[in-house]
Formats: structure tokens, C-alpha cells, sequence
């Protein structure tokens, strides 16, 4: 394979992948314009744009055999890439990541498609002792318009003891979520009783949600009957 046709193979990639991503892009801004309104979004617009213009212009230079102008291109392409991204994602802080939270909650696993819609899995806000995982997730304005900072989780027991602390950042759109494994406990078991974790970005709390495990305490001389009682209240804001 000649180095031309590496070339056109390796253009012809890129335009696809600027081009999906362009397509994204647009598809966020024509569900949501007030995605607009946010600082950077109309730079980044038109530098995805560019950089699919760009690339197709480079392909069809290469096609038309004018080597030494697409080499050039390729050149400015490769160096205004990074930095004009940079530029864009440069303007939000963790003092933003609170108001652009749209949806949270506390189910056993939280997923998103290439869209952003987001597939719960349940139990949510309440689980059994025997849960395998319990996942903090937040839904917030997809993070390509603003930035992906990184989270903090702090998950506390029932008796307000801290039992993990967990850095994480969100997803390729717009879902940022962070999972509590119960592996790691005595016997494979969430303790019954409520439950808490705090999500912050920096010293800014972003969510303080409450969750109850409810079950049979362990037996033991002094476990009466052995019937636990939980009172359940919606999330607290």
C-alpha cells in the first residue's frame, strides 16, 4: 500500500469520526438550545465545523493528487486541534457542575446510549442487605458543552461512619455515576438502616442522598425477634 492511499485511508477515518461527532454535537443543541447560551458552546460549534471542512478539503486535495497542499493542511490540522478544544472547555468550574445537575438518584447500576438517555436498573433508593452494588448517578448537561471536572463520593453507614471515598468524572455525554461495591463488607453485606452518600466537585456538595438497606439485622443475644423497621422518606434537598 503506497503512502498516498495510507493517507486518504487515514483522511477518510478522520472525516468519519469528526463528522459523528459534529452529529452529536448538533443533536444535543437541536433537543436543548439553551445549550447555546453557555460560554464556549458557539466556539466549539464552529471549531467541529472546521475541523470536518477541513478534513474533507485535505481529502479531496489528496485525491487530486496536490500532495505538498495537503501535507500543509495536515499540519494545521494537527496543530489547531488540542488547543482549540482546550479553549473551549476552559470556562466552567465545580461552581457550575450543581446547576447543570438535571436528574440524581441511587439505583443498583445506571447506564447511557450514544444519546444521552439513560437506562436505570433497579431496586432504586432502597436495597436488601444481599445487594451487590449500590451506584450514586447524576444526569447532568452533557459535559462536551462545558467540561468533565472530577467528582468526590463519600458513602456513610448508619452510624455515620465513613466507609469509602471515591474520585470519579462523567461519561462520554451526560451521565457522571460512581458505584459502591458490597463485596468489600463483612459477609458480602450492606448493613441495614439508612445510608448516605455526598457527592462534592472541589468544596462545592453537589448532592447529599440518603438510601435505606432493608433486611433482618444478624442474629445474636441481643437481637430481640431479629425484625428490623425502616421509616423511607423521598430524596432530601
Amino acid at each position: 500500500m503506497t503512502a498516498r492511499k495510507m493517507a486518504v485511508g487515514f483522511l477518510m477515518i478522520a472525516a468519519f469520526c469528526f463528522g459523528f461527532d459534529l452529529y452529536h454535537f448538533a443533536h444535543h443543541l437541536h433537543h436543548d438550545s439553551s445549550l447555546l447560551g453557555l460560554p464556549g458552546v458557539s466556539f466549539k460549534l464552529v471549531w467541529k465545523g472546521a475541523l470536518v471542512s477541513l478534513t474533507a478539503a485535505l481529502l479531496l486535495t489528496l485525491l487530486t493528487r496536490r500532495i505538498f497542499a495537503a501535507l500543509l493542511g495536515a499540519g494545521i490540522l494537527l496543530v489547531a486541534w488540542q488547543p482549540l478544544g482546550n479553549a473551549a472547555m476552559t470556562y466552567e468550574s465545580c461552581e457550575r457542575a450543581r446547576d447543570y445537575l438535571k436528574e440524581r438518584g441511587i439505583a443498583r447500576d445506571a447506564k447511557e446510549n450514544f444519546f444521552g438517555q439513560l437506562k436505570i436498573t433497579p431496586p432504586r433508593s432502597s436495597f436488601p442487605p444481599e445487594m451487590d452494588k449500590v451506584t450514586w448517578w447524576g444526569a447532568f448537561k452533557p459535559f462536551e458543552f462545558w467540561e468533565s471536572p472530577e467528582f468526590q463520593a463519600v458513602w456513610i453507614n448508619p452510624q455515620g461512619g465513613i466507609v469509602e471515598r471515591q474520585t470519579f468524572r462523567g461519561g462520554p455525554c451526560a451521565l457522571a455515576k460512581t458505584t459502591l461495591r458490597v463485596s468489600q463488607f463483612p459477609r458480602g453485606m450492606l448493613e441495614p438502616g439508612m445510608w448516605r452518600v455526598i457527592v462534592s466537585c472541589q468544596d462545592v456538595v453537589i448532592d447529599n442522598h440518603p438510601f435505606a438497606v432493608i433486611g433482618q439485622t444478624q442474629a445474636g443475644p441481643d437481637a430481640g425477634d431479629g425484625q428490623g423497621v425502616m421509616i423511607w422518606a423521598d430524596d432530601v434537598k
